[in-house]
């Protein structure tokens, strides 16, 4: 029976880490946009733009991880190491724009920089935690990213608050990327010396997909669409709220970390029910499906306790769907070409959500943040419908009780 070990649960704490500081990182100009978007005077497009351009240099740079990730578990874990260090550098230097340009440049060298995660921790938990553990392991990884969401927010505007502008606050951020560095090179050096005593057998290890199938592409589909929403919501909830609800920057800092706090409650119920009952397609279809109408509810005149009463579910539903997911495109991946794999899921499967916010400010522009709003609507309420069309992997190999990696289905023409 496949045991997870120390040195594997050393590399899921370190990617954990690395997730954190990739999503403060991505998300860090977010409690700051009324302010920059007053300071250099954009429009809703332009903050679009400068909010989509780390996640549309990511897009483009996540398939060339991915596939040089396929090289080895070396590759892999020094891809995300440097993630780590350039995401930083970037932070800093974002803090030193002065026009939008400037601005976008160092937000796209900052999703360059950002681009080594997400290719490669996804094979690399495949290769140290059975199938029993993969939803919780990538479940995990995934709160991690959820954490940094729901702290940037808060933490922001407290930084704002304390430092009195948005250049030191992100000078700060930068610094605190440095800081955790430590003691995640610490735990990936321990992960990977004895040898391979961090990784579980091959022949235990959950095998993936045979080749390229339908499941694979549906799932290509469906993080496109769930995408948008995830990018929008996170990055542009606090303009939207302090436009649409007159709300005080710092409120709306604090309502964004509601939000994405309730999101992380639903992670950690779905990692551990998705593995339980061994079921991932259900918590998508009911993720998307009830967080829909909530995100439309956002369009009426709410009052304070149905305005969070309304971001909790959104929060809570949407993200319930992310433990199933990641743990399902792991397991429809072809396992000979899973960093491949995983670099076109994030490349082409990101890109709508890397455009994303440019979509929302043009829309917000042209008709107005409400219709910015129906446009999420329509994208979770089609990435419910391709949900629908999905099936869970199949165990066909195993015989034994405690021996649950399954073959994946054969392609499907």
């Amino acid at each position: 029976m496949a045991r997870s070990t120390k040195a594997s649960y050393a590399v899921l704490t370190a990617v954990t880490m690395a997730h954190f500081l990739n999503h403060v990182f991505v998300g860090a100009l977010s409690p700051f946009l009324p302010l920059i978007q007053t300071e250099l005077l954009l429009t809703y497009t332009e903050v679009g733009i400068i909010t989509s351009a780390a996640v549309i240099a990511m897009t483009i740079s996540h398939f060339v991880v991915g596939y040089l990730g396929d090289r080895g578990t070396r590759w892999r874990d020094g891809f995300i190491s440097v993630s780590v260090l350039l995401s930083a550098v970037a932070m800093i230097l974002v803090s030193y724009s002065s026009t939008f340009l400037i601005l976008a440049v160092f937000q796209f060298f900052l999703g360059v920089g950002a681009s080594g995660y997400h290719p490669s921790v996804f094979p690399a938990l495949a290769e140290r935690f059975p199938q029993r553990d993969l939803a919780k392991a990538t479940g995990i990884q995934a709160m991690g990213g959820l954490v940094g969401m729901a702290v940037i927010p808060f933490l922001g505007v407290t930084l704002l608050v304390a430092l009195g502008g948005w250049r030191p606050s992100l000078v700060t951020l930068g610094i605190m990327g440095f800081i955790i560095f430590i003691p995640y090179i610490f735990l990936m050096r321990y992960s990977n010396s004895g040898n391979k005593h961090g990784f579980i057998e091959r022949e235990e290890e959950c095998e993936g997909a045979d080749g390229w199938t339908k499941s694979y592409w549906l799932g290509l589909i469906l993080m496109g669409l769930r995408g948008m929403s995830f990018r929008s919501t996170s990055l542009l909830m606090p303009l939207y709220l302090v436009e649409t609800y007159s709300t005080d920057l710092v409120w709306a800092g604090y309502l964004t970390t509601i939000m994405l706090s309730a999101g992380l409650v639903g992670e950690m119920v779905a990692a551990h029910f998705s593995d339980k009952w061994n079921k991932r397609v259900s918590f998508l279809v009911v993720s998307t499906g009830l967080a829909t109408p909530a995100l439309l509810l956002l369009n009426y005149s709410l009052s304070e306790g149905a305005l969070i009463a309304t971001l909790i579910v959104v929060g809570f539903f949407f993200y319930l769907g992310v433990p199933a997911n990641t743990a399902y495109l792991t397991e429809v991946s072809p396992r000979e070409n899973r960093g491949l794999a995983f670099g076109l899921l994030f490349s082409v499967g990101a890109f709508p959500g890397a455009i994303s916010p440019i979509i929302f400010g043009m829309i917000g522009d042209a008709y107005g943040l409400s219709a910015s709003i129906l446009f999420l609507v329509v994208t979770t309420t089609l990435a419910t419908i391709v949900a629908l069309f999905m099936r869970d992997v199949k165990s066909t190999r195993s015989t034994r009780e405690d021996q649950l990696c399954a073959d994946a289905p054969p392609p499907i023409e």
